[in-house]
This record gives C-alpha cells, sequence and structure tokens, in this order.
C-alpha cells in the first residue's frame, strides 16, 4: 500500500487530467478516463477506484501500489517511484533557482548535473565550459566546475571511459597554465590530479607545461598514489636522459610510495616494476616477459609503460621478448584510448622484430602508423617510437 503527499496527489490528479484533456469532477468522468487508461495501457483501473483517487466520494485511507503504478503507466512512466522521483527533480530545480539567486552563480545545476546524470554527455557540458572559462582566463569558475565532478572522480573506475575523453578535451588548454599558485589550488583544492593530471600523459612534455604540474602535485599533494606516479614519471625520463644518479633515486621514491598502496593502477605498476627491474645495471639489464608478471586481464595496460620506455631507450631485445608473451588481442580492446595502447604496443612488435622480419613488411606496416589518428597525449610519444623504427631500418 502506498500514500501520496496532498502534493503528490495533486500532481497527479492534475497530470491525468491533462493527459485525459478533461476535467474530472464525477462517475461519468472517472468512467470515461478508466475507459481510456484501459485503451492505452491495456490493463484497467475501476472508476470505483478513480471515484476515491479524485476525491469525489470520501477516502482517506491508503491505495495499492499497483493500482498508482498503472496511474503512473498511464502518464508515462514506469511506476509511481519514477512519477514522484519526476516530482523531486522539478523540486530541486526550484531550489537550483533560489541558489543562482543566492550565489549569483549556476554552478549548482552542474553540481546536480553530475550528481544525479554521470554520464560522458554531462562531463563533457562540465568540460566545455571549462574551456570556455579558461579562455576568460576565470580560474575560479575553472575550479568550481571541477569540484563539481567530484561524485565522478571519487568512482572514477565507474566512469573511466568518460574521464579519459574528458581529459583529452581539456588537458591541453591546462597544461598551459604556469603560474605555481593556481596549479597549486587545483592540486589541494579539486580533484585536479585524478580527473586530469592521472588521465592525460604526455610523457614526453615532462620538461614543459605537463611537468611543471606534476612537479607541482609532488611538491603539494600527501597521495602516496599520486606520489608514486609523479616520481615514476621522473625517473623513467631520468633513465631516457642517461641521468642514473637520478633516475635510481626517484625510482626509490615511487617505490617507497607504492608500498604503501593496497590497490594500484596496472599501468602505473607496470612502469615501477619496470624501473626496478632496471635499476641495478639500467639498460645494461637482461629483461625477458618473465621478469614481469601481469595482474590478470590486465596484460595491455599493464605492458603499456614498459613497452614504451622499451622502444624509447632503444632496446629492441627487450621488445622483442615481451612482446611475444602478450596474450592481448584487438578484439578485447575496450575504448579509443587503449586501442591507442594498443597500437603503440604494435610499434614495439615493429621495433622488436626489425632483422626478423622483411624490410618491405616492416614498412609497410610503419606506414599504416604514421597515418593512424592518435589520442593527443599519445601523439608525440607514438612519432619518437616510430622514429626510433626507422633508425633500425635505415
Amino acid at each position: 500500500m502506498i500514500q501520496l503527499t496532498p502534493y503528490q496527489t495533486a500532481q497527479l490528479r492534475d497530470a491525468l487530467e491533462s493527459k485525459a484533456q478533461f476535467p474530472i469532477r464525477n462517475q461519468a468522468d472517472c468512467l470515461a478516463l478508466s475507459e481510456k487508461i484501459e485503451n492505452s495501457i491495456l490493463k484497467k483501473v475501476s472508476s470505483h477506484t478513480l471515484r476515491r483517487f479524485f476525491g469525489i466520494v470520501l477516502w482517506n485511507g491508503e491505495f495499492r501500489i499497483k493500482t498508482m503504478d498503472l496511474l503512473a503507466q498511464y502518464l508515462g512512466y514506469a511506476s509511481i517511484d519514477a512519477f514522484v522521483q519526476e516530482l523531486k527533480t522539478q523540486a530541486d530545480l526550484s531550489l537550483y533557482l533560489k541558489a543562482v539567486e543566492e550565489k549569483k552563480s549556476d554552478i549548482y545545476l552542474y553540481e546536480k548535473l553530475i550528481l544525479n546524470s554521470p554520464s560522458l554527455e554531462s562531463i563533457m557540458v562540465v568540460g566545455a565550459n571549462i574551456r570556455e572559462a579558461l579562455l576568460r582566463n576565470d580560474i575560479e569558475r575553472v575550479i568550481e566546475l571541477l569540484r563539481a565532478l567530484e561524485p565522478m572522480a571519487k568512482a572514477h573506475q565507474r566512469h573511466s571511459n568518460a574521464l579519459m575523453l574528458f581529459a583529452q578535451y581539456v588537458a591541453p588548454k591546462l597544461y598551459e597554465i604556469q603560474d605555481a599558485t593556481i596549479v597549486k589550488r587545483f592540486i589541494e583544492t579539486t580533484p585536479y590530479v585524478r580527473l586530469v593530471l592521472c588521465q592525460f600523459v604526455p610523457i614526453l612534455e615532462l620538461k614543459g607545461g605537463f611537468g611543471n604540474h606534476i612537479a607541482c602535485m609532488l611538491k603539494h599533494s600527501s597521495n602516496h598514489e599520486h606520489l608514486a606516479f609523479g616520481y615514476s614519471l621522473l625517473a623513467s625520463v631520468a633513465w631516457r636522459d642517461k641521468d642514473v644518479k637520478t633516475a635510481r633515486k626517484f625510482t626509490q621514491s615511487a617505490l617507497e610510495n607504492r608500498e604503501k598502496l593496497t590497490h594500484i593502477h596496472p599501468i602505473l605498476r607496470g612502469r615501477i616494476d619496470f624501473l626496478t627491474k632496471i635499476a641495478e645495471n639500467g639498460t645494461k639489464t637482461t629483461l625477458t616477459a618473465s621478469d614481469f608478471n601481469p595482474p590478470k586481464n590486465q596484460n595491455l595496460l599493464y605492458l603499456h609503460a614498459i613497452l614504451t620506455e622499451a622502444v624509447l631507450l632503444d632496446k629492441k631485445t627487450w621488445c622483442k621478448s615481451i612482446c611475444e608473451s602478450s596474450t592481448t588481442k584487438r578484439q578485447n580492446v575496450n575504448n579509443w584510448i587503449e586501442q591507442s595502447i594498443f597500437g603503440l604496443q604494435e610499434i614495439a612488435l615493429l621495433f622488436g622484430n626489425c632483422g626478423v622480419w622483411s624490410d618491405s613488411l616492416l614498412r609497410e606496416k610503419l606506414q599504416i602508423k604514421k597515418e593512424t589518428h592518435w589520442p593527443a597525449d599519445h601523439a608525440g610519444i607514438a612519432s619518437q617510437m616510430l622514429r626510433v623504427v626507422e633508425k633500425q631500418l635505415a
């Protein structure tokens, strides 16, 4: 049984009269409405029940939920609960108008949008507003909009695809900000690291805008995952620069923070495992597939940083051995970013097979990769990896 509030009852009565296109005042009206309902949803609500519901006869009791569901279904709702929820949403909108008047801001709307409808479409609406605010240099609005995305940042695993595309959309513009005070506010007062820094990772730009944001994160964040992530990136670039002492120092810092985590993203896990393996002997290390242990069903992501760094360090034998062990198939790739990661690993496979496959086959496959449209944070990486392969073929 269910008893609606007076407001809910009045709203349901008005909606039924609007749908029927006549007022319900007497028994004849109830008979006509009962017939309309049956013709519409092929289920019957008796005229006697309708008389009680519209107050034509005295009734202060409850109604069966099944009966209320039928009235809601006639109106196009799945159930009476759905109808009541719609009323609550409308009430929320009235609160929005009040909030706009009081705060002189529309942020409340975006907060409710993300809270009630977390989706690719809703986060991209927020992303479009962030880009517009950046064009006006309205940093306060950018911060408010980033804060509005907190529910999706907290449930980042569930919304991973949407967050990746959001970062592709906003990160390049955000990385243009070089005022350390502003970046510090992003890191300390919004879910910026989870939403942007961890999602859009142009590893060849660690000496530019992206790198400055990472440095700011390392200075102002106490989150062990953030620190493991940042130090592992710095260790990687130090190995590429042949700065062994710095590479070992940052690898140790990354490892110390990783050990304090109970869960770790497979890409970060792979990068730190790789750095740990080469910490002692650097590029003179003998690496094979047996040196790594990808988490179950995470082979693609786990090997991403490992194979990318192996190519950038010009280690053909590492690539050949590790690629041959990979169990990832293209049909198992889930989204655009994973397709790109798979493509980068195919470049590593080409590199590993230089001198094994024919030059004509390698050049043919290389050309396909050159014509590939890469995500913005992968484009520079792909170009550099392709240059390494071409140099090997020259």
